[in-house]
Protein backbone atom coordinates (compact mmCIF):
# COMPACT_ATOMS: atom_id res chain seq x y z
CA UNK A 1 0.00 0.00 0.00
CA UNK A 2 1.51 3.40 -0.83
CA UNK A 3 2.49 5.89 1.80
CA UNK A 4 0.48 9.08 1.61
CA UNK A 5 2.23 12.39 0.94
CA UNK A 6 0.94 14.86 3.72
CA UNK A 7 1.96 18.39 3.09
CA UNK A 8 2.32 21.53 6.09
CA UNK A 9 0.73 24.44 5.11
CA UNK A 10 1.66 27.23 7.68
CA UNK A 11 -1.59 28.65 9.57
CA UNK A 12 -1.13 32.45 7.77
CA UNK A 13 -2.21 33.98 10.75
CA UNK A 14 0.70 32.77 12.87
CA UNK A 15 3.03 34.52 10.18
CA UNK A 16 4.22 38.47 10.63
CA UNK A 17 5.57 40.07 7.41
CA UNK A 18 5.94 43.07 8.83
CA UNK A 19 8.33 41.65 10.99
CA UNK A 20 12.02 43.17 10.02
CA UNK A 21 14.14 41.52 12.27
CA UNK A 22 16.45 41.67 15.07
CA UNK A 23 18.09 44.85 17.08
CA UNK A 24 21.22 44.33 19.38
CA UNK A 25 20.51 44.85 22.81
CA UNK A 26 23.72 45.56 24.99
CA UNK A 27 21.68 45.48 28.11
CA UNK A 28 22.45 42.61 30.03
CA UNK A 29 20.34 40.14 30.82
CA UNK A 30 19.72 39.24 34.77
CA UNK A 31 21.45 35.72 35.58
CA UNK A 32 21.84 33.66 38.41
CA UNK A 33 24.30 30.72 39.12
CA UNK A 34 24.48 27.45 41.20
CA UNK A 35 27.75 25.51 41.50
CA UNK A 36 27.56 21.96 40.95
CA UNK A 37 28.51 19.92 43.74
CA UNK A 38 29.45 17.13 42.04
CA UNK A 39 30.44 17.89 37.82
CA UNK A 40 28.40 16.34 35.03
CA UNK A 41 29.37 12.96 33.95
CA UNK A 42 30.25 13.08 30.70
CA UNK A 43 31.17 10.13 28.06
CA UNK A 44 32.94 11.16 24.99
CA UNK A 45 33.66 9.13 21.74
CA UNK A 46 36.48 6.52 21.31
CA UNK A 47 38.18 5.16 18.11
CA UNK A 48 35.73 2.51 17.46
CA UNK A 49 32.93 5.47 17.51
CA UNK A 50 34.01 7.82 14.66
CA UNK A 51 30.95 8.07 12.37
CA UNK A 52 28.94 10.78 11.95
CA UNK A 53 26.03 8.88 13.94
CA UNK A 54 27.99 8.73 17.06
CA UNK A 55 29.35 12.41 16.79
CA UNK A 56 26.14 13.69 16.67
CA UNK A 57 24.55 11.64 19.43
CA UNK A 58 27.55 12.51 21.54
CA UNK A 59 28.01 16.25 20.60
CA UNK A 60 24.49 16.94 20.77
CA UNK A 61 23.40 14.66 23.79
CA UNK A 62 21.63 17.42 26.57
CA UNK A 63 22.46 16.22 30.06
CA UNK A 64 19.73 19.00 31.55
CA UNK A 65 16.71 16.94 32.14
CA UNK A 66 13.43 18.78 33.05
CA UNK A 67 10.80 16.96 35.07
CA UNK A 68 7.70 18.24 32.87
CA UNK A 69 5.49 16.30 35.41
CA UNK A 70 6.35 19.21 37.92
CA UNK A 71 5.00 22.52 37.00
CA UNK A 72 7.95 23.91 39.04
CA UNK A 73 11.54 24.80 38.02
CA UNK A 74 12.68 21.11 38.53
CA UNK A 75 15.87 19.41 36.69
CA UNK A 76 18.07 16.73 36.57
CA UNK A 77 21.37 15.76 35.72
CA UNK A 78 23.87 12.89 36.57
CA UNK A 79 27.16 13.54 38.41
CA UNK A 80 30.65 12.17 37.85
CA UNK A 81 29.41 9.63 40.22
CA UNK A 82 27.01 8.05 38.12
CA UNK A 83 24.22 9.58 40.80
CA UNK A 84 20.94 11.47 39.54
CA UNK A 85 21.37 15.05 41.19
CA UNK A 86 17.66 17.12 41.70
CA UNK A 87 18.43 20.77 40.94
CA UNK A 88 15.45 22.78 42.23
CA UNK A 89 15.56 26.79 41.47
CA UNK A 90 13.26 29.29 43.22
CA UNK A 91 12.01 32.15 40.90
CA UNK A 92 11.14 34.21 44.14
CA UNK A 93 14.68 34.59 45.55
CA UNK A 94 16.82 32.85 42.69
CA UNK A 95 18.05 29.90 44.62
CA UNK A 96 19.01 26.95 44.11
CA UNK A 97 18.59 22.98 46.06
CA UNK A 98 20.63 20.34 45.14
CA UNK A 99 20.27 16.78 46.87
CA UNK A 100 21.07 13.14 45.42
CA UNK A 101 18.22 11.01 44.52
CA UNK A 102 19.24 7.80 43.02
CA UNK A 103 21.99 5.98 42.84
CA UNK A 104 22.76 4.17 39.37
CA UNK A 105 23.38 0.32 40.00
CA UNK A 106 26.54 -1.42 39.32
CA UNK A 107 28.95 1.36 38.20
CA UNK A 108 30.34 -0.57 35.01
CA UNK A 109 33.71 0.60 34.11
CA UNK A 110 33.70 2.63 31.15
CA UNK A 111 35.13 0.93 27.95
CA UNK A 112 35.24 1.32 24.28
CA UNK A 113 31.58 2.03 22.73
CA UNK A 114 29.47 2.78 26.01
CA UNK A 115 27.50 6.12 25.84
CA UNK A 116 26.18 8.60 28.11
CA UNK A 117 23.82 7.88 30.79
CA UNK A 118 20.10 8.85 30.38
CA UNK A 119 17.56 10.11 31.90
CA UNK A 120 13.93 9.87 30.84
CA UNK A 121 10.64 10.83 33.07
CA UNK A 122 7.03 8.62 31.29
CA UNK A 123 5.08 9.18 34.09
CA UNK A 124 4.70 11.46 37.42
CA UNK A 125 6.06 8.58 39.15
CA UNK A 126 8.31 6.81 36.98
CA UNK A 127 11.83 6.75 35.64
CA UNK A 128 13.89 5.13 33.31
CA UNK A 129 17.59 5.22 33.16
CA UNK A 130 20.28 3.94 30.46
CA UNK A 131 23.78 3.74 32.25
CA UNK A 132 25.52 3.81 29.23
CA UNK A 133 26.75 -0.25 29.36
CA UNK A 134 23.76 -1.66 28.19
CA UNK A 135 21.10 -1.90 31.04
CA UNK A 136 17.80 -0.12 30.87
CA UNK A 137 16.53 0.72 34.69
CA UNK A 138 12.79 1.26 35.54
CA UNK A 139 12.93 3.81 38.84
CA UNK A 140 10.34 4.15 40.88
CA UNK A 141 10.55 7.44 42.00
CA UNK A 142 7.34 8.47 44.14
CA UNK A 143 6.22 11.92 44.27
CA UNK A 144 9.00 14.03 42.82
CA UNK A 145 7.26 17.22 43.93
CA UNK A 146 8.71 16.19 47.61
CA UNK A 147 12.11 17.68 48.81
CA UNK A 148 12.93 14.28 50.52
CA UNK A 149 12.97 11.95 47.29
CA UNK A 150 13.93 8.59 47.74
CA UNK A 151 14.20 6.83 43.92
CA UNK A 152 14.03 2.52 43.82
CA UNK A 153 15.39 0.21 41.23
CA UNK A 154 12.56 -1.67 40.14
CA UNK A 155 13.75 -3.42 37.20
CA UNK A 156 17.14 -3.99 35.40
CA UNK A 157 17.82 -5.81 32.44
CA UNK A 158 19.96 -6.20 29.33
CA UNK A 159 17.43 -5.20 27.10
CA UNK A 160 19.70 -6.02 24.03
CA UNK A 161 21.83 -8.16 24.98
CA UNK A 162 25.90 -8.20 25.98
CA UNK A 163 27.83 -5.31 24.38
CA UNK A 164 24.29 -3.64 22.91
CA UNK A 165 24.71 0.17 23.86
CA UNK A 166 22.19 2.53 23.73
CA UNK A 167 20.67 5.72 24.67
CA UNK A 168 16.70 6.73 25.44
CA UNK A 169 15.02 8.64 22.80
CA UNK A 170 11.69 8.31 24.56
CA UNK A 171 9.79 6.98 26.94
CA UNK A 172 5.86 6.73 27.82
CA UNK A 173 3.39 5.17 29.96
CA UNK A 174 0.16 3.41 28.59
CA UNK A 175 -3.36 2.18 30.37
CA UNK A 176 -5.35 -0.88 29.15
CA UNK A 177 -6.94 -2.71 31.01
CA UNK A 178 -6.84 -1.60 34.30
CA UNK A 179 -2.59 -2.43 33.79
CA UNK A 180 0.28 -0.15 32.86
CA UNK A 181 2.31 -0.62 29.98
CA UNK A 182 5.96 0.89 30.01
CA UNK A 183 7.07 1.78 26.03
CA UNK A 184 10.49 2.75 25.47
CA UNK A 185 12.20 4.00 22.34
CA UNK A 186 16.02 3.16 22.33
CA UNK A 187 18.65 4.07 19.99
CA UNK A 188 21.60 2.05 18.96
CA UNK A 189 24.66 2.40 15.99
CA UNK A 190 25.42 -0.84 14.37
CA UNK A 191 28.01 -1.17 11.55
CA UNK A 192 28.11 -3.27 8.63
CA UNK A 193 30.55 -3.82 5.68
CA UNK A 194 29.78 0.31 4.22
CA UNK A 195 28.32 2.31 6.72
CA UNK A 196 26.77 3.02 10.04
CA UNK A 197 23.09 2.21 10.59
CA UNK A 198 21.17 4.23 13.25
CA UNK A 199 19.21 1.08 15.15
CA UNK A 200 15.63 2.26 16.71
CA UNK A 201 14.44 -0.39 19.15
CA UNK A 202 10.77 -0.33 20.61
CA UNK A 203 10.75 -1.94 23.88
CA UNK A 204 7.78 -2.74 25.63
CA UNK A 205 7.12 -3.65 29.54
CA UNK A 206 3.79 -4.74 31.37
CA UNK A 207 3.18 -4.19 35.17
CA UNK A 208 1.39 -7.11 36.61
CA UNK A 209 1.22 -5.13 39.89
CA UNK A 210 4.21 -6.50 41.42
CA UNK A 211 6.91 -6.44 38.71
CA UNK A 212 7.94 -4.93 35.48
CA UNK A 213 7.98 -7.86 32.69
CA UNK A 214 9.08 -7.37 29.26
CA UNK A 215 6.36 -7.98 26.37
CA UNK A 216 7.77 -7.15 22.97
CA UNK A 217 10.75 -5.72 21.13
CA UNK A 218 10.76 -4.26 17.96
CA UNK A 219 13.05 -2.89 15.88
CA UNK A 220 13.60 -0.54 13.06
CA UNK A 221 17.18 0.19 11.34
CA UNK A 222 18.16 2.84 9.02
CA UNK A 223 21.10 4.31 7.59
CA UNK A 224 23.08 7.43 8.51
CA UNK A 225 21.46 10.16 11.28
CA UNK A 226 18.07 9.92 13.26
CA UNK A 227 17.05 13.97 13.40
CA UNK A 228 13.79 13.17 15.28
CA UNK A 229 11.76 9.95 16.85
CA UNK A 230 9.17 9.15 19.36
CA UNK A 231 6.38 6.79 19.75
CA UNK A 232 2.62 8.21 18.71
CA UNK A 233 0.14 8.76 21.57
CA UNK A 234 -1.84 5.90 20.25
CA UNK A 235 1.24 3.69 20.58
CA UNK A 236 0.64 1.98 17.27
CA UNK A 237 3.68 3.78 15.26
CA UNK A 238 6.49 5.79 15.12
CA UNK A 239 7.61 8.44 13.66
CA UNK A 240 11.17 9.18 12.51
CA UNK A 241 12.57 11.74 10.85
CA UNK A 242 15.92 10.94 8.68
CA UNK A 243 17.73 12.03 5.28
CA UNK A 244 17.49 7.73 4.62
CA UNK A 245 14.50 5.16 4.88
CA UNK A 246 14.33 3.44 7.97
CA UNK A 247 12.01 -0.14 8.24
CA UNK A 248 11.08 -2.53 10.25
CA UNK A 249 13.64 -5.25 10.78
CA UNK A 250 12.46 -7.55 13.75
CA UNK A 251 9.09 -7.90 15.61
CA UNK A 252 8.75 -10.44 18.70
CA UNK A 253 4.63 -9.81 18.11
CA UNK A 254 4.17 -10.92 14.77
CA UNK A 255 6.24 -11.74 11.49
CA UNK A 256 7.25 -8.89 8.85
CA UNK A 257 5.80 -9.83 5.93
CA UNK A 258 8.46 -8.81 3.31
CA UNK A 259 6.55 -6.33 0.56
CA UNK A 260 5.43 -8.02 -2.60
CA UNK A 261 7.77 -7.46 -5.49
CA UNK A 262 6.31 -6.25 -8.67
CA UNK A 263 6.31 -8.49 -11.88
CA UNK A 264 8.45 -6.81 -14.36
CA UNK A 265 6.43 -5.36 -17.08
CA UNK A 266 6.44 -7.38 -20.52
CA UNK A 267 6.14 -5.03 -23.02
CA UNK A 268 3.96 -6.43 -26.25
CA UNK A 269 3.44 -2.76 -27.51
CA UNK A 270 4.33 0.74 -27.81
CA UNK A 271 2.85 3.70 -28.58
CA UNK A 272 3.49 7.29 -29.42
CA UNK A 273 1.41 10.59 -29.71
CA UNK A 274 1.35 13.98 -30.93
CA UNK A 275 -1.53 16.29 -30.87
CA UNK A 276 -3.39 15.61 -33.08
CA UNK A 277 -3.06 11.38 -33.43
CA UNK A 278 -1.75 8.72 -31.61
CA UNK A 279 0.24 5.25 -33.64
CA UNK A 280 0.34 1.73 -31.62
CA UNK A 281 3.42 -0.46 -32.75
CA UNK A 282 3.32 -4.05 -32.30
CA UNK A 283 5.13 -6.85 -33.76
CA UNK A 284 3.89 -10.45 -34.64
CA UNK A 285 5.16 -13.57 -34.78
CA UNK A 286 7.25 -15.07 -37.60
CA UNK A 287 5.08 -16.60 -40.71
CA UNK A 288 2.27 -14.45 -39.85
CA UNK A 289 -1.43 -15.40 -41.42
CA UNK A 290 -3.43 -11.68 -41.82
CA UNK A 291 -6.54 -14.38 -41.87
CA UNK A 292 -5.67 -14.47 -37.91
CA UNK A 293 -5.52 -10.25 -37.00
CA UNK A 294 -8.79 -9.09 -35.63
CA UNK A 295 -8.52 -5.02 -35.27
CA UNK A 296 -11.33 -3.74 -33.79
CA UNK A 297 -11.86 0.44 -33.12
CA UNK A 298 -14.67 2.72 -31.57
CA UNK A 299 -14.49 6.20 -30.35
CA UNK A 300 -13.67 4.77 -27.52
CA UNK A 301 -12.53 1.11 -27.15
CA UNK A 302 -9.91 -0.26 -29.28
CA UNK A 303 -9.18 -4.53 -29.16
CA UNK A 304 -6.18 -6.34 -31.41
CA UNK A 305 -5.34 -9.58 -30.74
CA UNK A 306 -3.95 -12.09 -33.33
CA UNK A 307 -4.44 -16.10 -33.01
CA UNK A 308 -6.18 -16.00 -29.52
CA UNK A 309 -3.33 -13.44 -28.37
CA UNK A 310 -4.40 -10.16 -26.82
CA UNK A 311 -2.41 -7.17 -27.56
CA UNK A 312 -4.24 -4.26 -26.69
CA UNK A 313 -7.68 -4.57 -25.36
CA UNK A 314 -10.19 -1.75 -23.25
CA UNK A 315 -11.50 1.92 -23.39
CA UNK A 316 -9.23 4.53 -24.79
CA UNK A 317 -8.46 7.46 -22.11
CA UNK A 318 -10.26 9.81 -24.69
CA UNK A 319 -12.41 9.88 -27.79
CA UNK A 320 -10.78 9.29 -31.15
CA UNK A 321 -12.47 9.38 -34.97
CA UNK A 322 -12.81 5.31 -35.65
CA UNK A 323 -13.69 6.37 -39.17
CA UNK A 324 -10.31 7.63 -40.32
CA UNK A 325 -8.21 5.16 -37.76
CA UNK A 326 -5.82 2.90 -40.53
CA UNK A 327 -3.04 -0.30 -39.88
CA UNK A 328 -0.60 -1.03 -41.76
CA UNK A 329 1.20 -4.60 -41.73
CA UNK A 330 4.87 -5.14 -43.26
CA UNK A 331 6.55 -7.98 -44.37
CA UNK A 332 8.57 -8.50 -41.06
CA UNK A 333 5.16 -8.78 -38.74
CA UNK A 334 5.36 -5.52 -37.58
CA UNK A 335 1.81 -3.44 -37.51
CA UNK A 336 0.90 0.33 -37.14
CA UNK A 337 -2.11 1.32 -36.16
CA UNK A 338 -3.00 4.95 -36.66
CA UNK A 339 -5.64 6.75 -34.67
CA UNK A 340 -7.08 9.92 -35.20
CA UNK A 341 -7.73 12.10 -31.81
CA UNK A 342 -11.17 14.15 -32.08
CA UNK A 343 -9.60 16.93 -29.73
CA UNK A 344 -6.11 18.06 -30.02
CA UNK A 345 -4.49 17.54 -26.44
CA UNK A 346 -1.53 15.23 -25.12
CA UNK A 347 -3.16 12.32 -23.11
CA UNK A 348 -1.66 11.18 -19.71
CA UNK A 349 -2.23 7.26 -20.88
CA UNK A 350 -3.90 5.07 -23.68
CA UNK A 351 -6.21 3.03 -21.89
CA UNK A 352 -8.00 4.15 -18.98
CA UNK A 353 -6.25 3.01 -15.47
CA UNK A 354 -3.02 2.40 -17.87
CA UNK A 355 -1.88 -0.92 -19.45
CA UNK A 356 1.38 -2.67 -17.75
CA UNK A 357 1.20 -4.29 -21.34
CA UNK A 358 2.42 -0.71 -23.27
CA UNK A 359 4.80 1.94 -23.43
CA UNK A 360 4.42 5.11 -24.61
CA UNK A 361 7.76 6.36 -26.93
CA UNK A 362 8.13 10.31 -26.44
CA UNK A 363 8.07 12.35 -29.85
CA UNK A 364 11.54 14.14 -29.68
CA UNK A 365 9.84 17.10 -32.28
CA UNK A 366 7.26 16.78 -28.89
CA UNK A 367 9.64 16.82 -26.44
CA UNK A 368 11.70 19.79 -28.16
CA UNK A 369 8.41 21.78 -28.26
CA UNK A 370 7.96 21.34 -24.79
CA UNK A 371 11.68 22.42 -23.81
CA UNK A 372 11.81 25.40 -25.34
CA UNK A 373 8.13 26.81 -23.89
CA UNK A 374 10.20 26.15 -20.61
CA UNK A 375 13.58 27.08 -21.69
CA UNK A 376 13.35 30.61 -19.49
CA UNK A 377 12.46 29.14 -16.07
CA UNK A 378 16.32 27.56 -16.13
CA UNK A 379 17.98 30.19 -18.69
CA UNK A 380 21.36 32.12 -17.31
CA UNK A 381 20.54 35.21 -20.58
CA UNK A 382 17.65 37.77 -19.32
CA UNK A 383 14.17 36.93 -19.06
CA UNK A 384 11.41 38.31 -21.72
CA UNK A 385 9.07 40.91 -20.55
CA UNK A 386 5.84 38.84 -21.86
CA UNK A 387 7.69 36.03 -19.66
CA UNK A 388 7.29 35.78 -15.92
CA UNK A 389 10.59 36.68 -14.17
CA UNK A 390 11.90 34.22 -11.36
CA UNK A 391 10.95 35.61 -7.55
CA UNK A 392 14.58 35.37 -6.80
CA UNK A 393 17.99 35.48 -8.21
CA UNK A 394 20.44 32.67 -6.69
CA UNK A 395 23.35 35.14 -6.94
CA UNK A 396 21.78 36.98 -3.93
CA UNK A 397 21.59 34.34 -2.10
CA UNK A 398 24.13 33.62 1.14
CA UNK A 399 26.03 30.58 1.78
CA UNK A 400 23.76 29.78 5.05
CA UNK A 401 20.67 29.74 2.46
CA UNK A 402 22.48 27.35 0.61
CA UNK A 403 20.06 23.99 -0.12
CA UNK A 404 20.96 20.95 1.75
CA UNK A 405 21.65 17.78 -0.76
CA UNK A 406 19.98 15.52 1.70
CA UNK A 407 16.41 14.84 1.17
CA UNK A 408 15.14 14.84 4.34
CA UNK A 409 11.67 12.74 5.11
CA UNK A 410 9.71 12.83 8.45
CA UNK A 411 7.62 9.23 8.20
CA UNK A 412 4.75 7.76 9.79
CA UNK A 413 6.01 3.68 10.34
CA UNK A 414 2.61 1.54 11.53
CA UNK A 415 3.71 -0.83 14.06
CA UNK A 416 0.78 -3.53 13.08
CA UNK A 417 1.59 -3.05 9.09
CA UNK A 418 5.50 -2.50 9.54
CA UNK A 419 4.82 -0.24 6.79
CA UNK A 420 5.24 3.51 5.95
CA UNK A 421 1.74 5.10 5.65
CA UNK A 422 2.78 8.60 5.75
CA UNK A 423 5.82 10.87 4.56
CA UNK A 424 6.32 14.57 5.05
CA UNK A 425 9.39 15.65 2.49
CA UNK A 426 11.63 18.23 4.57
CA UNK A 427 13.92 19.23 2.21
CA UNK A 428 12.53 22.63 1.78
CA UNK A 429 12.00 23.18 5.61
CA UNK A 430 14.81 23.01 7.30
CA UNK A 431 14.65 20.78 10.46
CA UNK A 432 15.83 22.81 13.33
CA UNK A 433 14.87 20.96 16.75
CA UNK A 434 12.64 19.65 18.62
CA UNK A 435 10.72 20.88 21.76
CA UNK A 436 8.18 18.98 24.36
CA UNK A 437 4.96 21.22 23.82
CA UNK A 438 2.15 18.67 25.59
CA UNK A 439 3.09 16.31 28.44
CA UNK A 440 0.63 13.42 26.70
CA UNK A 441 2.13 14.27 22.61
CA UNK A 442 5.07 13.63 20.82
CA UNK A 443 7.59 16.60 20.95
CA UNK A 444 6.83 19.43 18.57
CA UNK A 445 9.09 19.85 15.57
CA UNK A 446 10.48 23.44 14.48
CA UNK A 447 11.04 23.71 10.80
CA UNK A 448 12.02 26.17 8.90
CA UNK A 449 9.89 28.21 6.47
CA UNK A 450 10.84 30.60 4.77
CA UNK A 451 12.98 33.18 6.79
CA UNK A 452 10.70 32.02 9.44
CA UNK A 453 10.74 28.88 11.95
CA UNK A 454 7.30 27.23 12.19
CA UNK A 455 6.40 25.14 15.34
CA UNK A 456 4.68 21.58 13.68
CA UNK A 457 2.72 19.33 16.57
CA UNK A 458 2.42 16.36 15.22
CA UNK A 459 -1.04 14.35 16.96
CA UNK A 460 -1.97 10.53 16.49
CA UNK A 461 -3.33 9.70 13.55
CA UNK A 462 -7.19 10.08 13.26
CA UNK A 463 -9.31 7.21 14.27
CA UNK A 464 -10.81 5.21 11.07
CA UNK A 465 -9.77 7.96 8.56
CA UNK A 466 -6.17 8.34 6.70
CA UNK A 467 -5.70 11.77 8.01
CA UNK A 468 -2.29 12.21 9.93
CA UNK A 469 -3.04 15.79 11.70
CA UNK A 470 -0.04 17.70 11.81
CA UNK A 471 -1.22 21.41 13.51
CA UNK A 472 0.89 24.65 12.92
CA UNK A 473 1.30 25.78 16.72
CA UNK A 474 3.45 29.14 16.11
CA UNK A 475 6.11 30.95 14.60
CA UNK A 476 9.65 32.42 15.27
CA UNK A 477 9.79 35.35 13.20
CA UNK A 478 13.31 35.39 11.38
CA UNK A 479 14.93 32.40 13.02
CA UNK A 480 15.07 30.10 10.27
CA UNK A 481 17.15 32.82 8.95
CA UNK A 482 19.42 33.96 11.83
CA UNK A 483 20.40 30.51 13.01
CA UNK A 484 21.84 29.36 9.75
CA UNK A 485 24.43 32.21 10.18
CA UNK A 486 25.64 30.82 13.55
CA UNK A 487 28.01 28.01 12.02
CA UNK A 488 29.20 27.00 15.75
CA UNK A 489 25.36 26.48 17.21
CA UNK A 490 25.53 23.51 19.33
CA UNK A 491 21.54 23.46 20.49
CA UNK A 492 18.96 25.26 19.44
CA UNK A 493 15.59 26.15 21.26
CA UNK A 494 12.59 28.22 22.69
CA UNK A 495 10.38 27.92 25.55
CA UNK A 496 6.72 27.07 25.44
CA UNK A 497 5.08 30.23 24.65
CA UNK A 498 7.50 30.86 21.85
CA UNK A 499 8.22 34.39 22.96
CA UNK A 500 11.32 33.99 22.34
CA UNK A 501 14.03 31.46 20.51
CA UNK A 502 18.04 30.87 21.71
CA UNK A 503 21.30 29.69 19.68
CA UNK A 504 24.01 27.90 22.05
CA UNK A 505 27.27 27.66 20.91
CA UNK A 506 29.52 25.28 22.45
CA UNK A 507 32.21 27.48 24.46
CA UNK A 508 31.18 30.87 23.50
CA UNK A 509 27.89 32.81 23.17
CA UNK A 510 24.39 32.25 23.88
CA UNK A 511 22.45 34.42 21.59
CA UNK A 512 18.94 35.15 22.43
CA UNK A 513 16.14 36.63 20.36
CA UNK A 514 13.03 38.00 21.37
CA UNK A 515 9.83 38.65 19.26
CA UNK A 516 8.41 42.04 18.59
CA UNK A 517 6.39 43.42 21.63
CA UNK A 518 4.50 46.70 22.53
CA UNK A 519 6.56 50.06 21.63
CA UNK A 520 9.27 47.67 19.67
CA UNK A 521 8.65 49.41 16.67
CA UNK A 522 11.36 51.64 13.92
CA UNK A 523 10.60 53.76 10.91
CA UNK A 524 11.11 52.57 7.61
CA UNK A 525 11.76 54.63 4.29
CA UNK A 526 10.65 52.49 1.22
CA UNK A 527 10.28 54.65 -1.82
CA UNK A 528 9.44 57.64 -0.06
CA UNK A 529 7.39 56.63 2.21
CA UNK A 530 8.17 56.63 5.86
CA UNK A 531 6.03 53.55 8.03
CA UNK A 532 6.51 51.52 11.37
CA UNK A 533 8.26 48.01 11.04
CA UNK A 534 8.46 45.78 13.59
CA UNK A 535 11.67 44.58 14.85
CA UNK A 536 12.61 42.27 17.85
CA UNK A 537 15.55 41.85 20.18
CA UNK A 538 18.89 40.13 20.10
CA UNK A 539 20.91 39.47 23.22
CA UNK A 540 23.88 38.09 23.63
CA UNK A 541 25.23 36.22 26.31
CA UNK A 542 28.89 35.28 27.09
CA UNK A 543 28.81 31.51 28.49
CA UNK A 544 32.97 31.21 27.86
CA UNK A 545 34.55 31.38 31.07
CA UNK A 546 31.77 28.67 32.62
CA UNK A 547 33.51 25.59 30.50
CA UNK A 548 31.29 23.90 27.65
CA UNK A 549 27.63 24.07 27.43
CA UNK A 550 26.35 20.10 28.66
CA UNK A 551 22.38 21.28 28.27
CA UNK A 552 20.19 23.55 27.82
CA UNK A 553 16.12 24.29 28.59
CA UNK A 554 13.86 27.41 27.57
CA UNK A 555 11.12 28.07 30.08
CA UNK A 556 8.50 31.15 29.76
CA UNK A 557 9.99 33.09 32.34
CA UNK A 558 14.34 31.91 32.38
CA UNK A 559 16.90 29.82 30.06
CA UNK A 560 18.67 27.22 32.49
CA UNK A 561 22.33 26.40 31.15
CA UNK A 562 23.68 23.41 32.29
CA UNK A 563 28.05 23.45 31.58
CA UNK A 564 30.17 20.89 33.18
CA UNK A 565 30.82 22.70 36.76
CA UNK A 566 27.78 25.39 36.95
CA UNK A 567 24.11 25.62 35.98
CA UNK A 568 22.90 29.27 35.21
CA UNK A 569 19.57 30.69 35.15
CA UNK A 570 18.72 33.76 32.53
CA UNK A 571 15.88 35.45 33.16
CA UNK A 572 14.59 36.54 29.83
CA UNK A 573 12.71 39.95 30.55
Amino acid sequence: MPSTLVELRPDRRLLDHDFEGYKLNLQALPHYTHKLTAPVDRVYPDEIQYSFVHAKLFALHNHLVLDYWDYSFSYYYIDSKQQVRHVSFESTNHTFQNTIVYDVPAHVERKSGHFNLCLSFPSANLAVVSDGTGYLHIVDTGSRNRSDQNWQTVQSSLVLGEEKYFIIVDAKIQEKDDNEMLHCLLQSVEQNDKHFNSVLTWVTFDYDGTSWKQMSLRQIQGKGIVHYAAIEPSYSAVYIASDNAFKFTMDSESEIVAPRKEEPKQIIYTWLQTTEDVTITLKLQTNFDKKLLHIAITPFTIKVSYAGKIFVDGRLCHKVDSELATWNVQEDGQIDILLTKSESMIWDELLEGGDRKGEQIMDASLVEEAHRRLAHLCSETEVNVEQSAPGLSTQELEECDAASEEDTILSRLDANTHEVTHRIPLSVHQYLFNIQMEMHEVPAIALRHDVDACIWQPYAQLVNSDTWPVKHQGTLMAFGYVQSSKQNRKFITCPPNFSYSVVCEATKHVFVYQSSSEGNHLRKRTGGVVKNVKVGQQHVFNIDKYGEVLGINATNEYLFILTETTLLALEII
